[in-house]
Order: C-alpha cells, then structure tokens, then sequence
C-alpha cells in the first residue's frame, strides 16, 4: 500500500485540467496503486477447466488502431442503426457495419481521444484529453464544431434532443447544443480532495440527466435547462483515512422500472428512486465503481477485487457471489440473453448463469486486457479490447 508521501501527488490530479492523457496516466497510476490494484496481495486467480454449456461464435472481428493506449480512458463501441462505431485514443474513428464488420466510415481526426463515441441521428460526438468536445457528422465524419469545456474528457459523452451532456475531470457538467456546440448551460460540483480517476458518463432519461460525483452525491438536472430536479447524498464518506472516506460515484448509473441503480467506492450499492433519489435500499459490503446490470430480479455487480455478484432487485441482499475471477480486473458485467458477460485483463470473455452466477462458456478474443463495457445488441455482445482488437460474438445454449 502506498503510503502518506504519496499524497501531494494525488492532490495535483484534482487540479489538473488539461495536461493530456500521457500526463494523467501517470498520475491516475498512483491512484491505482492506493486502491490496491497494482499491489495484489494475492496474484490473479488462474483459469481452471469448465465443461462449456455455451457455443461461442466469433461474427467478425478487426483492428481499430491503437486501443486506448492502456491509458484507461473511456473510449469503447457504440451501435446506431446496425453500425458499430468506435474510435481509438490517436484519432481513428470507424464505423463499421454489425451484421458482417464491413468498413462504413473510417477517418482520422488530430485529437487525442478520450472518450466515446455517443451517437446520436447525425452526429458522432467524442471527447479529448485536451478539454474538447468534438462533433463529427455521422455519415461523412465531417467535423460539425470543436468546443472547449474546462477539463480532461474521461467519461462518454450523453446526447438526447439535441443536447449533448458532458462530464468533466474536474466535476463540472456542460450541455452543449448537438448543431452548433453553443454552451447552453452548465452545472459544476468540487473535486473531492482525493478521488479516483474519472468521471461518471451521464445518463439521459426522457428529460432527465442523471449525473454521479466524486463526494458520493447523484444530481438530477432538466436537460432543457440544466434545472435541479433533485440532489442526494447516495454514499457518506466513512472511516479514518482519506482512502476509507473515498466515495466516489465513478460509473453511470442504470435505470429500471422507475429506479437507478448505483455503485459507490466505499459506498456499496444502492437503489435509489428516480423520482426524488431517495435511498431504496443499500449494500453496504461491496466495494465497487463500475456500472450494475439489471435484469427481472437481480442486480449483477463486479466488486474492485474482480468478483461478480448477483443481488436481489428489491432488497439488495446478496444471491449469489463468483469469485474465479478473483484479481483478474473484470469489467462491468452486462445482460446478454439469458446469462451474463464480463471480460477480464487477459482478454476472456466470460459467460455467467443469471441464476447462480456458475460459468457457462469462455472465449479469448484479444492479447490485451478489456477494460470497455461490453455492449449488447440484440443477438451480437459486442467487445473491444485495450489493443485496438473489436470483436463481435454470439453465444447461445449447446444442443443436449
């Protein structure tokens, strides 16, 4: 663990604005070694035999430049229209078609991207290490405007109606206009003393935004106006140290049936009514900053020690728990069908029963860990790996 010398460098992260992504990483690097993930004190679990219950088809798969870097920046594939778009952290951005992976678009842009793309009719949107905001047309890659917000992009952009909503480094939330880039109103938050790296993506529903911060509050904001609807304290800073009080909400919350559904670091998981953001209910045993899945019943989370969890939807109280991926930086897990996904830092996906969380099938798909949500659309999971690799799978139950 490191310790009390380590600070001042992780203060100088909450005033960093704009010094580019290679600068983050070195500094997001120490706040990776304070959460324990580089210092295991176990090594990564290995991968025993299972008998696969699962056929796993690789649809296509490509390269798309460079990846991410290993940056651990928020760049991964978006689909619109049987198109999946992704862009790498140099500047290519593609556009490739779902069914069979053939070439639709493919442009270089002279940004270092950092996340994205979100999608929308027209547009293709992204953001940059250098505290921009670009907009691409969607069919041709023409560049519609470049706008400057005031921090480091590390969390996909969200566009709705015309409005695309941006959350920065530095806390601050800007809805810029889809035509034009014009600021139409912004709504900003402190950065915590020490937090983690990142910002949470935020998530528009009907004529709401929904945006998680680093103090452990969620806001929601009219997206018309950027009006507050509601604000709450989801996680309280606990503890003695400053790694014990750390409560940031660093992922985007999931909506389902009237409810969100969160995870803060040190702050567990909670379910939280859309209406007001008053707390349903909360586990307070997971330590967790990645994105739940819900499905009818259960809530399906990935713990910081790379354990997946399956939880009942109204209470919270834990199922099930998987633990074979023990260390092995599991991604965020997602519905597919009628099982589960997640991949893992070797470049495995693997495939969960919903029920029990028992493995059903793995497939190795890149050289490189997989750090982007996996995405799901319709039949097809969707997988982008750190390498640039961009993979397209289908799994369904083997014959009896």
């Amino acid at each position: 663990m490191m310790r009390l010398s380590s600070l001042p460098l992780l203060l100088l992260l909450a005033g960093c604005q704009s010094m580019g992504a290679g600068f983050s990483n070195l500094v997001s690097g120490t706040i990776d070694l304070v959460t324990g993930a580089d210092e295991a004190t176990e090594p990564p679990r290995e991968l025993v035999a299972i008998t696969p219950q699962l056929h796993i088809e690789t649809v296509w798969d490509t390269d798309v430049g460079a990846g991410d870097g290993g940056y651990r920046l928020a760049l991964g594939p978006a689909v619109a229209d049987e198109i999946v778009y992704a862009a790498d952290h140099e500047g290519h951005v593609a556009g490739l078609r779902l069914a069979d992976g053939e070439e639709i678009l493919e442009l270089e842009v002279d940004r270092p991207l950092s996340a994205g793309p979100a999608v929308s009719a027209t547009s293709l949107l992204l953001g940059t290490s250098e505290a921009e905001v670009l907009a691409l047309e969607r069919e041709t890659g023409r560049q519609r405007w470049l706008a400057r917000v005031s921090s480091e992009v590390l969390a996909r952009p969200a566009v709705a109606e015309g409005i695309v909503v941006v959350h920065t480094n530095d806390g601050a939330v800007f809805a810029l206009a889809e035509d034009s880039g014009q600021r139409l109103w912004s709504y900003g938050k402190a950065v915590s003393r020490l937090s983690l790296r990142g910002a949470a993506p935020p998530v528009i529903t009907d004529d709401t935004v929904l945006i998680g911060f680093a103090n452990g509050r969620m806001a929601a904001l009219r997206l018309g106006d950027g009006k507050l609807i509601w604000e709450r304290q989801l996680a309280i800073p606990t503890g003695l140290s400053e790694m014990e009080r750390v409560v940031d909400i660093n992922d985007a919350p999931t909506v389902h049936s009237g409810m969100l559904y969160a995870t803060a670091f040190h702050g567990g998981v909670v379910a939280a009514s859309l209406v007001d953001g008053e707390v349903i209910w909360r586990n307070a045993e997971i330590v967790a900053d990645s994105t739940p899945a819900v499905s009818w019943r259960y809530v399906f989370v990935t713990d910081t020690e790379g354990n997946v969890w399956g939880l009942d939807e109204t209470t919270g109280r834990a199922y099930w728990k998987q633990d074979a991926f023990y260390h092995r930086e599991v991604t965020a897990p997602v519905v597919y069908g009628d099982f589960i996904a997640v991949g893992d830092y070797k470049g495995y996906v693997h495939f969960l029963a919903q029920e029990d969380g028992r493995q059903l099938g793995r497939i190795r798909v890149a050289r490189s860990p997989i750090r982007a949500p996996l995405v799901v659309a319709g039949d097809y999971l969707i997988v982008y790996a750190g390498n640039g690799d961009l993979t397209v799978l289908k799994a369904e139950p083997k014959d009896e």
